[in-house]
């Protein structure tokens, strides 16, 4: 008689028709894969710096108007006319002039970081507005 029975037959079977082997992904399968992931990465990349550029810019633009708006406000409540931030020039706002909004208490050193380029400088253009340095 004989000992095997259809169950130990099909043990070894995975499905493929072949006694216990395994079919694993190819190096071509494998490398299209790689392929397309770097497409879409080259593709996704550029825009999504892009759109990060951009939001920086209108933040900083976002922070310029909030500062334009502490400056007037400081000049305004200040009392002392001899110690106004001067915005009748374009040029450069001074460091020490943006202190004294710092220290008059309308925000924190934080808040006058222009997110362009990370620094806290920021001028006056020619039509009277603040606006980040670039």
């Amino acid at each position: 008689m004989n000992n095997t029975t259809p169950s130990s037959i099909a043990t070894n079977n995975n499905g493929s028709g072949h006694k216990g082997t395994k079919r694993g992904f190819t190096l071509i399968e494998i490398l299209i894969v790689v392929i397309i992931l770097s497409v879409l990465a080259a593709l996704v990349v550029p825009s999504v710096t892009s759109a990060l550029d951009d939001s920086n810019t209108k933040a900083a633009e976002a922070r310029a108007g909030q500062i334009l708006t502490m400056i007037t406000r400081y000049n305004e409540f200040n009392g002392d006319p001899s110690q106004d931030i001067d915005m009748s020039a374009a040029g450069t706002i001074a460091a020490a002039d943006l202190t004294k909004l710092v220290t008059a208490g309308y925000c924190v050193a934080g808040d006058l970081t222009n997110q362009t380029d990370g620094t806290s400088t920021w001028y006056v253009d020619a039509n009277g507005k603040v606006a980040p340095s670039n």
